[in-house]
């Protein structure tokens, strides 16, 4: 486990690199967050299969700079509302899945610091 920082907001995360990890993501989990790091720049599509609460998606540049925030994504379920793939708006490195229970204060250009 790592910690991340956006501003006063502290979080623990998993990093996710290989493969499998990136395509698992949270699934099956209670609770938690997630750093996925991608091999390169592009945007991946995030689908909510499997998972038991909603997240906060934020999507980040190599830099860790915030490119784009999707909030309060709720799980797959039986409502074809919720049938869909989440992409960032620009290219991201880095995509971080954070459960949309707990407080967040990011913004659009915030810098992602490790603790």
């Amino acid at each position: 486990m790592k910690k991340i920082r956006f501003g006063n907001s502290e979080f623990e995360i998993m990093s996710l690199k290989n493969p499998f990890g990136l395509m698992l993501g949270l699934m099956f989990r209670k609770r938690g967050n997630a750093l996925m790091e991608f091999p390169w720049d592009g945007k991946p599509g995030i689908w909510m299969l499997f998972m038991r609460y909603p997240l906060n998606l934020i999507f980040l540049d190599k830099n860790l700079k915030v490119i784009d925030i999707l909030k309060n994504i709720p799980p797959l379920s039986f409502n074809p509302k919720t049938w869909k793939t989440y992409y960032p708006k620009k290219k991201c490195k880095y995509v971080l899945e954070l459960d949309a229970r707990e407080k967040i204060e990011v913004k659009q250009n915030s810098k992602l610091e490790f603790v």
